[in-house]
């Protein structure tokens, strides 16, 4: 494809292709194959001047422009889901509401004669002292009350300007709150849009790829090797290892043959199976979650907000002043600049606009937030919840320990850089994640094992390998296989070493001839910045860091320890993670837990706040009230800092608002400011805090060098079993 690099800055760079190059689908599928590329942070593309803008790291500049050069015009990428666009075409219509509110003021301003200008303004009071009309009908005197007395009274000392004003203010800020809603809506959606489109249908022998909607329970469906699982059912024939770590969290592939049950969002990584669907589209196992989240998230939404409290709270300190001074001076005027400088209005519009511009800041730096009042809860927290696997680890396995076994079972023998090079020999053919472990680790030591050593292999699904090296008989796989299927003599005290040697890793066992001649220990690292983060996140008023496990208790004390958590409980069971967080906020404590996996869903769903990285599953991301854009633990740092100081900056509109205003309010009861200047003044100061919220709230030196210091030795979670 021909292009024209049109703006070019070392983060964002934008493309010109051509009017009309894409159509609506071709633009949503090149966004989806440009975002892929690596350090792409976000890809927008308007098919209507065919340019294409580009946000990255910094080191994605080349690869960007071969990906758009190697496009080919004919054939481009095409998806029909609209799930991405949602966000995008919610920041323009809120752009073109406020540009069309902003706009009309001033024509009407300008252009309108007086008397039709003083028209519409009273037919516009008319929805205002509705909807005031309304809520005291209720038996609340909320701020819509305050509002309809203020425009109310106004129109009747004939102060049209005023009212219009009052007014305009008002619409402004119930665009920012359904603008943030909304947003916050759709986040939640485009997360959802993670499953299948289309199967592969059995159907009298024949296998038809059909849509997922078409698929009824009883149905077979065909599922192979680098498939999503489209819907829970039962396997019927064939075999196969499946990754089910979206689901439970841990990264061993589980065996799944005839009678085994397999579950949606799960991922076929080797072999294939006939799948008797158990539910329709919309009826799995991971549905029901994706409802229990959908629930939990109406719920924490119709919490009412920190600013709308506040302001409420004043409506009946400024309508009180107000009637008092009518009271008592029987000067309607003093008594009204009592009125136009009430609280509530400053109050509510300048928080939305803190909040916007902390979330849109928060998804420049990576963070992305689905709404302010989990900014809130962030703020707050005091104890974090990992999950391990795939969290405080990289889920990405590797060789940790080789250990070479003699004739009697002791370290010694045949060497640990030959006991690898054989397994690596064996393990290339397969694929596997312990497989690629193994074989990666023997080409970074420098082992040649491309030389076929061995006759033809013969893997046995969930096994392990069977051949033959010079004329030996050579096993290697689970302890299943080789000390109970193959009947090896198992070593005394092997358990024992392995768990001095390599505590929490999982072990590969090579035979040969009937005799275990060495143990593979793969384990998943520590991420590398767990520690650190871990540190910083004391370091900004964190009291406590507990980790869930299902792993053994060596294990996780191990983790514990060398990360510094403050407490951990393990063989946690996936359904039991949402009580431990549940126990927690009984216990008084606000916590954020951080997971990657469905299992972690329900925790995450319960916890007071929540988050997920870029490499945590889908459903996990959409869970999440915080999710990052990437890999790293490091994230949660800035996410914090976003959060304290959005609450710093927003508790400081408060006080300034109500120290401003109050000073406006008494100046007005000594009769030295009138009402139409204290109004001005009002809303002035309004513009001024709206104005202020927008700046950027992380600088330079957000991620400080965390403190090392010695942790103290961890301990298990005082929480029920």
């Amino acid at each position: 494809m021909l292009f024209t690099i049109v703006h070019d800055r070392p983060t964002r760079m934008r493309l010109r292709c051509g009017k009309w190059m894409f159509d609506d689908e071709e633009a949503r599928g090149c966004e989806g194959l440009l975002r892929g590329v690596p350090g792409v942070r976000s890809v927008v593309i308007r098919p209507a001047n065919g340019s294409i803008l580009v946000e990255h790291d910094g080191s994605a500049r080349e690869a960007v422009i071969r990906a758009v050069r190697d496009l080919d015009v004919l054939d481009l990428p095409r998806s029909a889901n609209a799930a991405d666009d949602d966000l995008g075409e919610l920041d323009n219509r809120f752009q073109i509401q406020l540009a069309e509110t902003v706009g009309w003021r001033l024509l009407r301003r300008v252009l309108m004669p007086t008397p039709l200008k003083n028209l519409t303004t009273a037919l516009r009071a008319i929805g205002f002292v509705y909807r005031g009309i309304r809520v005291l009908a209720r038996g609340r005197l909320g701020v819509e009350v305050l509002d309809a007395t203020a425009i109310s009274v106004a129109l009747s000392q004939r102060s049209f300007s005023t009212a219009s004003t009052v007014m305009f203010l008002l619409h402004i800020s119930d665009l920012l709150n359904e603008y943030t809603e909304a947003r916050a809506r759709a986040s939640l959606r485009q997360n959802l849009s993670m499953f299948a489109q289309t199967v592969w249908l059995v159907r009298d022998g024949e296998e038809v790829e059909v849509p997922i909607e078409q698929v009824a329970a009883g149905d077979l469906v065909r599922v192979r090797t680098g498939a999503l699982v489209p819907l829970d059912g039962t396997v019927v024939e064939g075999e196969a290892e499946v990754n089910e770590a979206s689901m439970t969290g841990e990264s061993a592939l589980v065996h799944k043959r005839a009678g085994s049950s397999a579950f949606a969002g799960t991922v076929v990584d080797d072999g294939s199976i006939l799948l008797r669907c158990t539910a329709r589209p919309g009826q799995s196992r991971i549905d029901a979650i994706v409802d229990m989240v959908e629930n939990s998230q109406e719920l924490k939404a119709g919490a009412q907000s920190r600013a709308e409290y506040l302001a409420d709270t004043m409506v009946p300190f400024s309508l009180g002043v107000f009637l008092l001074t009518l009271l008592v001076t029987r000067d309607i005027q003093r008594a009204m600049s009592v009125l136009m400088v009430d609280y509530s209005c400053a109050i509510k519009l300048s928080a939305p606009i803190a909040v916007m511009s902390a979330v849109r800041e928060g998804t420049r730096h990576g963070i992305v937030v689905k709404g302010g009042k989990f900014l809130e809860s962030l703020a707050h927290v005091d104890t974090v919840v990992f999950d391990k696997t795939g969290t405080l680890t990289n889920a990405r396995p590797q060789v940790e320990q080789v250990i070479s076994l003699g004739v009697d079972g002791a370290e010694g023998g045949m060497g640990a850089d030959e006991v690898l090079r054989l397994a690596a020999c064996l393990e290339e053919h397969f694929p596997h994640s312990l497989a690629r472990a193994i074989v990666r680790e023997a080409t970074e030591r420098g082992l040649s094992h491309r030389h076929e050593l061995h006759a033809e292999v013969e893997y046995i699904v969930a096994h392990g390998i069977a051949s033959t090296v010079n004329g030996k008989r050579a096993r290697i796989g689970s302890a299943h296989f080789i000390f109970e299927d193959e009947g090896v003599p198992k070593p005394a005290g092997l358990d024992e070493l392995v768990s001095r040697r390599a505590p929490g890793a999982s072990a590969v066992y090579l035979a040969l001839d009937g005799r275990l001649v060495g143990v593979i220990c793969v384990e998943d690292p520590l991420r590398p910045e767990a520690a650190d983060v871990i540190a910083a996140l004391r370091e900004r008023g964190v009291g406590s860091v507990v980790m869930l496990t299902g792993d053994s208790e060596n294990c996780a004390c191990v983790v514990a320890s060398k990360l510094g958590i403050d407490a951990y409980h393990s063989q946690v069971l996936p359904e039991d993670k949402a009580s431990y967080v549940e126990e927690l906020k009984r216990q008084g404590h606000v916590a954020a837990m951080v997971g990657d996996g469905i299992n972690d869903s329900p925790a995450l769903a319960a916890a007071d706040v929540s988050i997920a990285l870029s490499d945590a599953s889908d459903i996990a991301r959409s869970v999440a009230d915080i999710s990052v854009l990437d890999a790293s633990l490091a994230s949660l740092i800035p996410a914090r800092d976003l959060a304290v100081r959005l609450m710093g900056r927003i508790e400081a509109s408060y006080r300034f608002i109500v120290t401003f205003n109050s000073a406006l309010i008494v100046l007005g009861l000594v009769g030295v400011l009138p009402a139409a200047p204290a109004a001005t003044l009002h809303n002035a100061s309004t513009v001024l805090v709206a104005a202020s919220n927008t700046r950027p709230l992380l600088g330079d030196g957000t991620q400080r060098e965390p403190r090392h210091e010695r942790a103290a030795e961890p301990t298990r979670s005082a929480l029920p079993a």
